[in-house]
């Protein structure tokens, strides 16, 4: 049996793959008020097609990206606030007042 040119398709790359809220919600696990908010306040890429929100996998994925956290300089930034507030709030004490 010989199967048609017509009925195959080109595979699709999974990076090129459009999700609607929920499926976005599936494969991100942020709920979709979540992503909804992402997209009016924060610039996530999506397109609105007759009131149908999608997002492209690659684009998503990109965006999450320039959002990674970076842990070891976050925390390094957090330490240098503490420091600089225990230094502020000593620095009077550390001055005794002349009489």
């Amino acid at each position: 049996m010989q199967i048609p040119d017509d009925t195959t398709t080109t595979p699709i790359a999974l990076s090129d793959q459009y999700f609607d809220l929920p499926g976005l919600k599936a494969y991100s696990c942020i709920p979709v008020p979540t992503l909804r908010d992402y997209i009016k306040r924060d610039g996530m890429p999506c397109f609105k097609l007759r009131g149908k929100i999608l997002v492209k996998r690659s684009e998503f994925d990109k965006w999450m990206d320039e959002h990674r956290v970076d842990a070891a300089n976050e925390i390094k930034e957090k330490v240098d606030e503490v420091l600089d507030r225990i230094k502020a709030k000593s620095a009077p004490n550390m001055h005794p007042k002349a009489h």
